[in-house]
C-alpha cells in the first residue's frame, strides 16, 4: 500500500527506512469511486492526498455554469484544494476523483507535523508547490494567446496522458473550449 509513496517520497529527498514508516503511520487508505467529492465549494479542505491509483481533479464552475478545470493529477503524484487546505478558507474549486481511486490521505495537522518535524517531508512540500507554481504559471501564460490547436499541442507535448485516459469533456474544460471545437481540433492534427 506504501510502496508507491516512498518511491515518490525517495525520488524527492533523502529519507531513511526508520522514518518511511513513521511517516506512512499518519497516511489513511481511501478508495473512491468515480466522481467523488473530496472538497466541494464552501467546504474547507482538511486533506492531501497521494494518488495510488486514479485521477484526482480539480475545477470550479464559472458564472455561466460551464466547468473549468484548473488541474488533473494522476497516480504517483499529489493532491488537494491546496489554496483552501493551506489558508483554511472555504475553496472554490470541487476537488473529485475523477476515476475510481485509492488514495493515500493525511489530514492537515498531521501534514504540517511531518513538515516541521522532518526537513525531508518539508523538501517534497516544497518541491510540490515549486511545481505547481511553475506548472500554473506555464499553463496561463501559454494559454492567453494560444490558439485552440496549440492548446492541444501543448498539452501533447506537456501533459500527454490527458488526451489519451481523461473524457473530452474534462479536457476540453482544462482547455477552455468546448467539447465539440475539441474534437474538432483534435481531427485535424
Amino acid at each position: 500500500m506504501y510502496k508507491q509513496l516512498e518511491h515518490y517520497l525517495k525520488e524527492r529527498a533523502s529519507f531513511d527506512n526508520e522514518t518511511l514508516p513513521y511517516i506512512y503511520k499518519y497516511f489513511k487508505k481511501i478508495t473512491t469511486k468515480r466522481n467523488e467529492m473530496l472538497c466541494s465549494i464552501g467546504q474547507t479542505c482538511k486533506h492531501f492526498y497521494f494518488i495510488n491509483k486514479g485521477c484526482l481533479r480539480m475545477y470550479e464552475i464559472d458564472n455561466k455554469g460551464n466547468e473549468v478545470t484548473g488541474y488533473f493529477a494522476l497516480e504517483n503524484s499529489i493532491m488537494s484544494a491546496i489554496t483552501s487546505f493551506v489558508l483554511q478558507k472555504p475553496s472554490r474549486d470541487f476537488l473529485v476523483s475523477h476515476e475510481p481511486s485509492e488514495l493515500l490521505a493525511i489530514n492537515r495537522a498531521d501534514f504540517f507535523k511531518l513538515i516541521e518535524e522532518l526537513p525531508e517531508f518539508n523538501k517534497v512540500y516544497q518541491q510540490f508547490i515549486e511545481v505547481a507554481f511553475i506548472h500554473s504559471q506555464m499553463r496561463i501564460y501559454s494559454f492567453l494567446g494560444m490558439s485552440g490547436i496549440d492548446k492541444i499541442r501543448w498539452v501533447i507535448e506537456h501533459e500527454p496522458k490527458l488526451l489519451t485516459r481523461i473524457s473530452s469533456k474534462a479536457v476540453a474544460s482544462y482547455l477552455g473550449m468546448t467539447n465539440s471545437t475539441l474534437s474538432k481540433l483534435r481531427a485535424k492534427l
